[in-house]
Order: C-alpha cells, then sequence, then structure tokens
C-alpha cells in the first residue's frame, strides 16, 4: 500500500505541470511567453532557497527541512487557481492531499511543508493579482 501511496506521491508534481502546460498553451501567444518566463523565475527562486538553506542550514537549525517538493507544488497550485473557478477550488484541495500524503510518507514533517509555504507564498503572489 506504501509503495502505491508512494507512486501517487512521485506522480503529483509532474501531473501539475502537465495541467499547467494543458491551460498554458490555451493562452494568447504574448502571455504566453510572460507566463513562461515568470515560472522559470519562481523555480530559479524555489531552488535558490534550496541551496541558501542548504549553505546555512536555516531549516536544519528549527530541526526541519525545506521542502522543495512543497514549493514546486505550491507554485503551479497558486499559478493554476488563476486559471478558471474549478481550479480555484480543486488545486488547493490536491495540494492539502499532496502534503497530507508526504506527511504519512514521513517524507516532511507538517512544520517543513508549512514554513516553506509561508516564506514562499508572498513571493509567488507578488504582482500575480494585478
Amino acid at each position: 500500500m506504501s509503495n502505491m501511496l508512494a507512486i501517487i506521491a512521485d506522480l503529483y508534481t509532474p501531473l501539475l505541470l502537465l495541467c499547467w502546460i494543458y491551460y498554458w498553451q490555451k493562452e494568447l501567444i504574448q502571455r504566453r511567453k510572460s507566463q513562461f518566463k515568470r515560472l522559470l523565475l519562481l523555480v530559479s527562486v524555489v531552488y535558490a532557497l534550496m541551496l541558501v538553506d542548504i549553505y546555512f542550514g536555516i531549516w536544519a537549525y528549527g530541526g526541519m527541512d525545506y521542502s522543495t517538493h512543497s514549493a514546486i507544488a505550491l507554485l503551479l497550485v497558486v499559478d493554476l487557481c488563476f486559471k478558471n473557478r474549478l481550479l480555484l477550488f480543486v488545486s488547493p484541495l490536491s495540494l492539502c492531499a499532496y502534503f497530507y500524503l508526504m506527511w504519512l510518507l514521513n517524507y516532511h514533517s507538517i512544520a517543513d511543508m508549512l514554513t516553506t509555504c509561508l516564506l514562499i507564498l508572498p513571493i509567488f503572489l507578488y504582482k500575480k493579482g494585478k
């Protein structure tokens, strides 16, 4: 059973990315380029924060672990929430289920995921609502 849950957890982010690509290709050509650049920039921020954490041990100092899985999933979910009303409801629910699954499989603690998301969520939302 835990092998099946691990497979589901491992497939979540690639499936989110496919969903993002599906909605991205429906955008106007001018917006596609800016959306893709924004995604690359935010993914770079996620991994830059991971490197900063590895170097300085910020999360380890508090007995936690920076959750790159949570950060990437949050990035895609936040962006998908702005696509339509159904995704505004379904995407956050799927993210919560994913967080629960990661906790259940001992990939990350609730504190790992929560602190990671609280740090990076404002970065993802900056200028997104405009």
